[in-house]
């Protein structure tokens, strides 16, 4: 496998974590709440920016898998049911 086809199948297995993960949770889950449910925090230099799983909530936002709320200056991600992925 060469690593372009390694980082597509992460990237596919980490779409599919976040949104089983949201399934779970129909009434909504902040990003946080995503990232420490699946052990995805970062650490960048002693901060936590947790880029990655914005940057896969983004795609999956994008591919209309999932929907967000905006509850506050939150946002709340829904795995949309409607989707297939």
């Amino acid at each position: 496998m060469t690593p372009r086809e390694k980082s597509r199948a992460g990237l596919h297995l980490l779409k599919e974590a976040i949104i089983d993960y949201l399934a779970q949770h129909p009434e909504g889950l902040t990003n946080i709440e995503i990232t420490r449910g699946l052990g995805l925090e970062s650490d960048f230099e002693g901060g936590q920016k947790n880029y990655l799983s914005w940057s896969v909530l983004g795609i999956l936002l994008a591919e209309k898998l999932v929907r967000y709320e905006k509850q506050g200056n939150t946002r709340v991600y829904f795995a949309d049911t409607t989707a297939r992925h």
